[in-house]
C-alpha cells in the first residue's frame, strides 16, 4: 500500500481526503496511548512521596517537559532540520520508541518501572504532539486532528470500561500483555501508512493540548469521575461519557459545524460546564461532562487550524511540546498535591481554570479556514465513513457490559454462623510500596478471609495517582459484595464498606477540617451481625499529620456525636494514632475496646506494610462485642497493612 499522500499508482494525485481515515485513527491510538501512560504515571510518582512532596513535583516537571527535548531528538533524526514541523517519518519513529518502552514499563518492575514509566509518559506527551501537528498542519487538518482526539478520549474511556478501569499495565498477566501489544501495534502500524505524510506548518496553539490532555485524563476520558461525581452505576455514567465522544466526533463533521455563534458558545460552555461537573453532584455533573466533551471538540477543532503557521524550527517546536507538558502537568500538580500542600481554594478551580485556558484557544473572530464557514468545502461524501470509526467505542463498551454482568456472589464462608469476620484495611488508593496497583491481589487476600464486612479507606474512584481506576465499583464487583462509598477529599477519594448482606441506615459523617490538610469522613450502616442481628460497622480515616492531635481528637468527638447508640457496634480505620496515644484513649472513654489488644493478636504493627514500624490501624468494639480472635495480614499491595478480626456478640 502506498503511502496516503503519495500518488496513485496511475500518477494522478490522491483525492484531497485520501489518507483521512488514517490520519484520524493514528492521533486517536496516540491519544488512547497517551491517557494510558499519563494514568500510568500517577502511581508511578507516588513512589516518590516516599522520599517528600517536592520530590514528586519535581519528577513530575522533569519528566513532562522532557517531552520537548524528545519531540526536537525525534524531529533531527529524520531531517527535519529547516522546517521543524513533523513528516509521517518523524511521527512513525516516536510512536514506535513509544510502543517499545510502553511494552517495556508494562515487563519490568520496582525502580525499573520507575524509570520506564516515567519516560513512556514523556514519550507519549511528545508523540502526542507530533502526531497532531501532522495532522492539523494540513489543508483541512484542523478539524481532523480535534476529530482523532475526540475519538482517543472516547475510546480510552470504552477501553476503562472493558477492563474495570484498571488498566492494563496495572493488570499484567495474559490479558494486560495483549491488550498492550494491541495498542502498540496498531498505532505503529497507522504511523506506517502515514510515514509518507508531510505537514505545510504547525498550529499556533499547539499549547491547547496541554490543559486538553489534563481534562481528559481527569474528567473527559475518566468513567470512574463521571460514576462518583454523578452517583451513578459506572456502567451508566460511562456509557454516557462514551457516547458523548461519538456524537461530538459526529458533530465535527458537520461542515457548517465551525459558525460563529457555535464556536463562541463552545469556548463559554467549555469552563462552565466544568465548573459545574467539579462543584455539583448528581445528574447535573453527568450533564455537564457530556456538555464539556463537545465543547472541548468545537475548541480545538478551531485552536488547531493552521491558517496562520507557527514560525518554523525545531526548537520552536521543542519549547511548544515542553509547553503542552508543562501545562498538562501543572494542572495535574497543582490539583492532586493539594491535598497535601492546601492552595487555600478548592482545587477544583485548578482544572476550571485549565479549562477556560483551553476555551481561549478557541476564541478567534473570523471563521478560521479560508475567510468563513460558507467558504470551507464540505468534506467529500465518503468522508462520512469516518463516521464509524466510532465503532471500536462502541464494542469495547459492550464488553464492559458483559463483564459487568459476570459478577458472582461471594461464597459462604464455611464457619460458625454466629461469628462474624471484619476486615479492616486503608488501600492507599491501590497503589504498592513496589510501584504497582494490584486490584486482583487486593480482592484475593479479601476474599481468602471470607470476610462479611470489609472497611476500607484510601479508596480511589477515578484519582489520576491511583491509575484512574474505580476501585468501589471493581471490588464490589469482583468480590460478589454490597458497597457503599463515603467522599473525603473529593468524590473520588473516600471510605468504603463492602458487606456479604445488604448495608442498611447507610450515613456519611464529615470531620471537622481541623489543622488540614484534608477533608476526612466516616462511614457508618448496619449489617447482619452474628446469628443475623444487627451490628453497626463504621469506616473512619483521621487527619494524618504528626502535630494533629488536636484535630484528630475533634474528629472524634464529631464522631462520637453522630454515631447512633443502638447496639453491638464496631469501629474500623486508619487512626493516625499510635497506642497511649490521647485519640486512643479518647476512645477508651467513650467504651470502645481494641480487637488488637483483647484478642491477644502479636506482631500488630500496621505501617508502612513494607517495614511496619507503627501501629496506625484499629478495629475497635462496643456495644456487647467481643473479639474472639484478631491478626495482621502479610500483604503489601498497599502502603499499609490489612486487620482481620472474628467478632462475637457479647
Amino acid at each position: 500500500m502506498p503511502p496516503a499522500s503519495a500518488p496513485s499508482p496511475a500518477g494522478s494525485p490522491l483525492p484531497p481526503d485520501a489518507g483521512t481515515a488514517t490520519r484520524v485513527s493514528l492521533v486517536a491510538l496516540v491519544t488512547v496511548l497517551a491517557v494510558d501512560a499519563v494514568r500510568a504515571a500517577g502511581p508511578v510518582l507516588d513512589r516518590a512521596f516516599a522520599v517528600s512532596t517536592v520530590a514528586v513535583a519535581g519528577a513530575a516537571l522533569v519528566t513532562f517537559l522532557g517531552a520537548g527535548l524528545l519531540a526536537a531528538l525525534a524531529l533531527v533524526g529524520t531531517g527535519r532540520r529547516g522546517s521543524g514541523t513533523a513528516s509521517g517519518r518523524t511521527v512513525l519513529v516516536a510512536v514506535t520508541v513509544l510502543g517499545a518502552s510502553r511494552l517495556v514499563t508494562q515487563v519490568v518492575h520496582d525502580g525499573s518501572r520507575f524509570v520506564a514509566g516515567l519516560l513512556t509518559a514523556s514519550l507519549a506527551v511528545a508523540a502526542l504532539v507530533l502526531a497532531t501537528t501532522l495532522v492539523a498542519g494540513r489543508a483541512g487538518g484542523g478539524r481532523q486532528a480535534a476529530l482523532g482526539l475526540t475519538l482517543g478520549t472516547g475510546l480510552s474511556a470504552a477501553l476503562q470500561l472493558a477492563l474495570g478501569t484498571w488498566d492494563p499495565l496495572w493488570r499484567g498477566g495474559v490479558l494486560g500483555s495483549v491488550v498492550a501489544v494491541a495498542l502498540v501495534l496498531v498505532a505503529v502500524a497507522l504511523a506506517w501508512v502515514a510515514r509518507g505524510e508531510q505537514a505545510t506548518g504547525r498550529p499556533r496553539r499547539t499549547w491547547v493540548l496541554g490543559p486538553a490532555l489534563a481534562l481528559v485524563v481527569m474528567v473527559l476520558g475518566n468513567p470512574a469521575f463521571a460514576a462518583a461525581q454523578s452517583h451513578l452505576p459506572l456502567m451508566a455514567a460511562g456509557t454516557a461519557t462514551v457516547l458523548a465522544s461519538a456524537l461530538t466526533a459526529w458533530l465535527l463533521l458537520v461542515p457548517r459545524i465551525m459558525a460563529r455563534p457555535v464556536r463562541w458558545a463552545a469556548a463559554v460552555l467549555l469552563p462552565v460546564a466544568t465548573a459545574v461537573a467539579f462543584l455539583s453532584t448528581g445528574v447535573a455533573a453527568l450533564v455537564a461532562i457530556l456538555v464539556a466533551e463537545a465543547a472541548a471538540g468545537v475548541v480545538l477543532t478551531v485552536a488547531l487550524k493552521t491558517r496562520r503557521p507557527a514560525p518554523p524550527g525545531i526548537p520552536r517546536t521543542a519549547l511548544a511540546t515542553g509547553g503542552v507538558g508543562l501545562g498538562l502537568v501543572v494542572v495535574l500538580l497543582l490539583y492532586l498535591l493539594d491535598y497535601d500542600v492546601p492552595l487555600g481554594v478548592d482545587n477544583a478551580w485548578v482544572v476550571v481554570l485549565a479549562a477556560a485556558l483551553l476555551a481561549t484557544g478557541g476564541l478567534r473572530w473570523r471563521t478560521p479556514a479560508s475567510a468563513d464557514a460558507a467558504r470551507e468545502p464540505a468534506p467529500p461524501l465518503r468522508a462520512n465513513a469516518l463516521r464509524f470509526l466510532v465503532l471500536p467505542s462502541v464494542a469495547l463498551l459492550l464488553v464492559g457490559w458483559v463483564s459487568a454482568t459476570l459478577a458472582a456472589p461471594a461464597p459462604a464462608a464455611d464457619r460458625d454462623p454466629d461469628s462474624f469476620v471484619v476486615l479492616d484495611w486503608n488501600l492507599h488508593y491501590g497503589v504498592a510500596a513496589h510501584t504497582a496497583v494490584d486490584l486482583e491481589q487486593i480482592a484475593r487476600t479479601i476474599e481468602a478471609q471470607g470476610p462479611d464486612v470489609v472497611a476500607l479507606q484510601e479508596v480511589s474512584r477515578g484519582w489520576v495517582l491511583g491509575g484512574g481506576a474505580d476501585m468501589l465499583t471493581w471490588l464490589g464487583h469482583r468480590l460478589g459484595m454490597h458497597v457503599a462509598f463515603a467522599p473525603a477529599a473529593d468524590q473520588q477519594f473516600g471510605n468504603a464498606l463492602l458487606s456479604r448482606t445488604e448495608l442498611t441506615d447507610v450515613e456519611v459523617v464529615a470531620l471537622p477540617y481541623g489543622a488540614g490538610p484534608q477533608d476526612r469522613s466516616a462511614l457508618t450502616a448496619r449489617v447482619a451481625g452474628p446469628g443475623g442481628a444487627p451490628v453497626r460497622v463504621t469506616s473512619v480515616h483521621l487527619q494524618h499529620r504528626d502535630e494533629n492531635v488536636g484535630t484528630r481528637l475533634d474528629q472524634l468527638a464529631a464522631l462520637e456525636a453522630a454515631l447512633p447508640d443502638d447496639g453491638p457496634s464496631v469501629l474500623a480505620g486508619d487512626l493516625n494514632a499510635e497506642p497511649g496515644s490521647a485519640e486512643v484513649g479518647a476512645l477508651a472513654d467513650a467504651g470502645w475496646v481494641s480487637a488488637m489488644d483483647t484478642a491477644g493478636a502479636e506482631d500488630v504493627l500496621t505501617h508502612p506494610s513494607n517495614e511496619p514500624a507503627v501501629r496506625i490501624d484499629w478495629v475497635l468494639g462496643r456495644g456487647g462485642v467481643r473479639f474472639a480472635e484478631a491478626r495482621v495480614l502479610a500483604d503489601d499491595s498497599s502502603d499499609h497493612l490489612a486487620l482481620v478480626t472474628e467478632v462475637r456478640a457479647g
